[in-house]
């Protein structure tokens, strides 16, 4: 009989389709066969002609599970919600999900069912996570980025919601000093509850950075060079200082791109001769000296312009860092190298009823 888990979560961009991918890998390298479903998809877009939800579409892209990706996400937001609520039919949705997932589960000993939004996305029209866990009978897993410790507060409630179903817990982008924390105090008060603590992920830059390609897309850029390879981006500088204090700066930096003005020439160049800095965004739609270009080349990094001026560049990378998706072969293999060391995946195996790699062989 195939086994599924629910990866729900108590706010948006906790991380579920990262771990998801991760699981999906991770089982799949241990021979099972992987499905994937996420029944309510509420962060739309057209590729190419088509409409889908974006994380439902590159999740599945890279678990490459062969269902039809119409059948992996069967609801759509295609209209504001509020009009949806109003002209959804509950009875017909539920049975679209119903109907899509018995065509992905199909073959699959596992059926990784990612949340909406949160887990309350849906309750008007009675497709909520809560929801879904009654419909399928998946067992639960919550995906809890700690934003702070009031996040607690937030899970206990949930669990009032999900009541038994809800009995496992992962914790995402821990600083270092907290993951000692969750482990004894935040991990015994859970206990209390009927929760257990399988996983605690470490912040990490690489997964909430952004590949240059993927700034050049979000800001509507221009390459005036183009990279040599698609490298993350981990840190954002704004170059509105002076050269000489900008030095320090650029020296302390990790893989940072500087946003700036098109004719700071003097930041420029300093910027172009420091080893951290892998990326120059160039402002308000002004092309740099011959220099900067010449030197930019040789060094192979890249070079975007963009209309916007430097407040709303950063206005919008700052809205998108950190919310980046699992793509490429970088982000893929560190989100399953993290997951591998903080998951305790035996002990998830053992709760979904799968058995052990040396059983099963």
């Amino acid at each position: 009989m195939v086994k599924s888990l629910l990866v729900s979560s108590i706010e948006g961009y906790s991380g579920k389709s990262g771990l998801i991918i991760a699981l999906g890998l991770i089982f799949r390298k241990r021979g099972y066969k992987v499905g994937y479903f996420k029944p309510f998809g509420a962060s739309t877009a057209y590729i190419g002609d088509q409409l889908v939800d974006e994380d439902a579409y590159s999740t599945a892209e890279v678990l490459n599970t062969g269902d039809d990706i119409r059948d992996i996400c069967p609801i759509l937001l295609e209209t504001p919600y509020i009009e949806f609520v109003h002209s959804a039919d509950h009875l017909e949705l539920r049975k679209r999900i119903l109907e899509s997932y018995k065509k992905v589960a199909e073959g699959k000993d596992i059926v990784l069912i990612e949340g909406a939004i949160d887990y309350k996305t849906g309750k008007s029209v009675g497709i909520c996570d809560v929801s879904i866990s009654t419909m399928l009978e998946p067992e639960v897993l919550m995906l809890v980025k700690y934003t702070n410790d009031f996040v607690l507060d937030k899970l206990l409630a949930a669990k009032e919601i999900f009541g038994e179903k809800l009995k496992k817990v992962v914790f995402n982008q821990l600083g270092g000093y907290k993951r000692t924390y969750v482990k004894s105090v935040a991990g015994s008060l859970l206990a209390k509850h009927g929760m257990d603590v399988i996983g605690m992920i470490p912040r990490d830059p690489i997964l909430g950075g952004l590949f240059v390609s993927e700034i050049r897309e979000a800001l509507q850029g221009e390459y005036l060079v183009e990279p040599k390879r698609d490298l993350v981006i981990e840190q954002l500088i704004i170059g509105a200082m002076s050269p000489q204090f900008a030095l320090e700066h650029f020296t302390e930096a990790k893989n940072a791109a500087l946003v700036t003005g098109g004719d700071r020439a003097d930041l420029q160049i300093v910027a172009l001769e420091v080893p951290n800095i892998k990326c120059l965004i160039l402002t308000g739609n002004l092309e740099p000296t011959k220099i900067v270009l010449e030197r930019a080349e040789e060094k192979g990094i890249p070079v975007i312009m963009v209309r916007d001026d430097t407040l709303r560049v950063m206005e919008r990378l700052e809205e998108i860092f950190g919310k980046a998706r699992i793509k490429g072969e970088v982000k893929i293999k560190r989100i399953m190298e993290l997951v591998e060391s903080f998951v305790d995946i035996d002990g998830l195996m053992e709760y979904l009823g799968l058995q052990q790699e040396e059983e099963q062989a």
